[in-house]
């Protein structure tokens, strides 16, 4: 994708033009692999046709505004919404090579097919996981609460499930949140991260989720989301938040120790058992919500009072039941994180 956007550029840099919704022609060894097409979204509407063409992968400049979309064979889709897979609004500027060795920044992603490992001194016996050790560090009350490997997905999964009022199942990495400075959102310094993850309900008055970044340490009971209902601890975070009362709608949310929440409100509407990709961009400066690839409302910066701006913070996601005898799961899919040194 970065390529062929890439490759638009270049087109549009030397001048050629591309009338009404007539396409420019990318070429490999082969011949042609695909079609680029300018225009307006009025135009946009009358393509494919037969006259061109069209087939999936190919891409559509909008001018309208200033959207690349690519064609998923039936709809002209920007971001990748319906794609199970990290999303180009959020990673094409990711120097991704260079991060995976070391060079400029770090960069982290799991799919969960190494399963979860459940810290000894904090997990019951009753909550078990299937033994296998992965990236994770994970933390689970006292009763029948699990983290367990989904064995009938093969791409790599764990279901994060809480039915015991006022205890959790907790995922976090790395496995060492006692420690400080593991990621964090800096001025001047980019940060990236995207997750796919699911909920098994979406009713109301079951329990609180939250999906994020937290400051060190907060991987046990009532420590990073409090008991009885009642929210978010006062510490240092930034994340995804499902309230007790609003069943079926994640807020974005951040804030600082000692400083007061900033919260934009239902800012995803969830699905029962329909995954949704949440992500997080910040370009040194602007910090933006994403769901499926799309940005959301409620973008700040890292200068707004508040925010954790250079906190060092680790990745929590916490699953929290508010209803004993109800269960409800998360399933978690993948999880991509990357830092700007």
């Amino acid at each position: 994708m970065k390529k062929l956007f890439m490759l638009l550029l270049l087109l549009l840099a030397i001048g050629i033009t591309i009338a009404s919704v007539t396409p420019a022609k990318l070429y490999n060894d082969s011949g042609i692999f695909g079609l680029i097409f300018k225009g307006t979204s009025t135009q946009l509407a009358d393509v494919p046709d037969a006259v061109w063409d069209v087939t999936e992968g190919d891409l559509w400049y909008d001018t309208t505004n200033d959207m690349l979309k690519t064609y998923s064979g039936t709809t002209w889709d920007t971001g990748t919404a319906a794609g199970r897979g990290p999303s180009p609004l959020i990673w094409d500027t990711c120097p991704a090579n260079d991060y995976a060795v070391g060079n400029g920044g770090l960069i982290f992603y799991d799919d969960l097919l190494d399963g979860v490992d459940v810290v000894t001194n904090k997990a019951a016996a009753v909550a078990v996981a299937t033994g296998l050790t992965g990236n994770f560090g994970a933390y689970t009350g006292t009763t029948a609460n699990t983290l367990v490997t989904l064995t009938t997905y093969s791409g790599g999964a764990t279901v994060i499930s809480t039915d015991t009022d006022n205890e959790s199942a907790m995922l976090n990495w790395p496995k060492c949140v006692s420690t400080s400075g593991q990621v964090k959102f800096t001025t001047g310094k980019k940060f990236w991260f995207e997750c796919r993850l699911q909920v098994s309900t979406i009713a109301d008055s079951i329990g609180q989720l939250f999906i994020g970044f937290a400051e060190e340490t907060l991987n046990s009971a009532g420590a990073l989301l409090l008991i009885n209902e009642a929210g978010m601890a006062d510490k240092d975070y930034i994340g995804f938040i499902r309230e007790y009362a609003d069943g079926d709608a994640l807020n974005t949310e951040f804030n600082t120790d000692g400083g007061t929440a900033v919260s934009t409100g239902n800012a995803i509407t969830l699905v029962a058992a329909t995954y949704v990709k949440l992500g997080i961009y910040c370009d040194g400066s602007a910090v933006t919500y994403y769901a499926d690839g799309v940005a959301l409302g409620g973008a700040t910066t890292t200068a707004t009072t508040d925010f954790p701006d250079g906190e060092e913070m680790a990745f929590y996601l916490e699953n929290m039941c508010g209803a004993a005898g109800t269960v409800g799961t998360v399933t978690f899919d993948w999880i991509r994180i990357a830092q700007e040194y």
